[in-house]
C-alpha cells in the first residue's frame, strides 16, 4: 500500500510538471520570465527540468528583489540545451551569466531577460510564440529602460 501511495504522489508530481502555470507575481518581470519559460520547448531544456519547473515556476512569482529574480533566471538559462541557442551566446554567456549574478534592478533583468530570448532559436519555441512575442517585449522594454 505505501508502494503505491508513493507511486501516486510521484506521478501526480510529474503531472502537475507537464502543465502550464498561469503567472501572477507582483512584478512584471516575473510574469515574463514564467511567459518566456512556458514557451520553450520541452525539447530544448534538459529533461531533468521537468521535475525542476513547478519549484522553480513557484520561486519566480515568490521572487521579492531583483537580484534573486535575475539568480532564477540564469538557472533556467543553464537547463536550456546549448543547441537551443544562437552560436554566438557560448562566447557571450560568461558575460551574461554574471550580469545576471548582479543584476542591481528590475530594468537589468529585463535587459538580460531580451537578450536571452533574442539568443534563442525560433526552432526552440512553441508557434504561438511569434504571436505573444511583440507584446511581451513592450512590456519588458518599459522596465528595461530604467537603470
Amino acid at each position: 500500500m505505501l508502494l503505491l501511495m508513493q507511486r501516486l504522489i510521484v506521478l501526480l508530481a510529474m503531472a502537475a510538471a507537464l502543465l502550464p502555470v498561469r503567472a501572477e507575481a507582483q512584478h512584471p518581470v516575473a510574469r515574463a520570465l514564467v511567459q518566456f519559460e512556458e514557451n520553450v520547448t520541452w525539447e530544448s531544456v534538459s529533461p531533468k527540468w521537468r521535475g525542476l519547473r513547478a519549484p522553480w515556476v513557484a520561486d519566480v512569482l515568490a521572487a521579492q528583489t531583483a537580484g534573486k529574480l535575475g539568480l532564477l533566471m540564469w538557472e533556467f538559462e543553464e537547463w536550456m540545451e546549448r543547441g537551443a541557442l544562437e552560436s554566438y551566446w557560448t562566447r557571450r554567456r560568461p558575460g551574461w551569466v554574471a550580469d545576471a549574478q548582479s543584476a542591481p534592478g528590475y530594468g537589468a533583468v529585463a535587459r538580460l531577460l531580451i537578450e536571452l530570448e533574442e539568443a534563442t532559436l525560433w526552432a526552440a519555441v512553441y508557434p504561438k510564440w511569434r504571436q505573444q512575442r511583440p507584446a511581451w517585449r513592450q512590456a519588458l522594454e518599459g522596465t528595461a529602460a530604467q537603470r
